[in-house]
């Protein structure tokens, strides 16, 4: 009979002390929850990566959540930024594009103009034996590739209005003056020449460019193929 009373007194003692445990380790988990979440909750939301804002966007789409908004925020931020920087950068392209293609015609006018000259500087009796001297202030006499060229500094207004007439239009065909003192009408040369065998607007080689009758003088009857170049000196 004492022998029973013991085993239960035993029996009731594990029972008790196992009962304890199990509330200690509740009561423990309890605590480390309390303190993770606490935890979770001082997460600066301002330090997320790309990746991990994307990951939370991802994962609660439909959340509301402080943390969430400045994910979804993070990630808005980011594709708004790469879409400017794609549509800047196809902007950018489009414009070098358009340079060049303005390059590449202009190359190609110019390369036109010249074949013509040239064409039309043979067709009319220029020299082949042009020496390479350039009409200047000081040799204001010289033998240029269409022929003799002089030159002479007067008002070019009626001439560029009668260009104008002609089809020559200013956005075209600017009037301008050189650096080195020429006259140019789109970049040309101007010069007067015989127009009988050198219309106005033919494209005509000299000593300095390419050249664009717009005048003629009392020159060309005793010289058909001298040129005067228009200059300010």
């Amino acid at each position: 009979m004492f022998k029973n009373r013991t085993v239960n007194r035993l029996l009731a003692l594990i029972v008790a002390m196992t009962y304890v445990l199990v509330a200690l380790s509740v009561f423990s988990f309890k605590v480390y929850a309390a303190d993770l979440e606490a935890e979770e909750s001082e997460y600066d939301v301002d330090d997320l990566t790309l990746r991990q804002a994307v990951d939370l966007v991802n994962v609660t789409e439909e959340a509301n959540t402080a943390g969430i908004t400045m994910a979804r925020q993070t990630v808005n931020e980011y594709e708004r930024s790469q879409e400017e920087e794609r549509l800047e950068k196809a902007a950018k392209e489009a414009e070098e594009r358009k340079k060049r293609i303005e390059q590449a015609k202009k190359e190609q006018k110019e390369r036109a103009a010249k074949r013509k000259a040239h064409e039309n500087t043979v067709r009319t009796g220029g020299s082949a034996n042009w020496n390479g001297r350039r009409i200047s202030r000081s040799a204001g006499s010289i033998m240029g590739p269409s022929g003799k060229e002089t030159y002479y500094n007067l008002d070019m207004s009626v001439c560029v209005r009668v260009m104008r007439r002609m089809g020559f239009s200013e956005s075209e065909y600017p009037y301008a003056v050189r650096a080195d003192g020429v006259k140019t009408l789109g970049g040309y040369v101007m010069v007067a020449a015989n127009l009988g065998i050198r219309p106005k607007g033919t494209l005509i080689e000299t000593s300095v460019g390419t050249g664009i009758v717009v005048d003629t003088g009392g020159f060309a009857k005793r010289n058909k193929t001298q040129l005067d170049i228009a200059v300010n000196w």
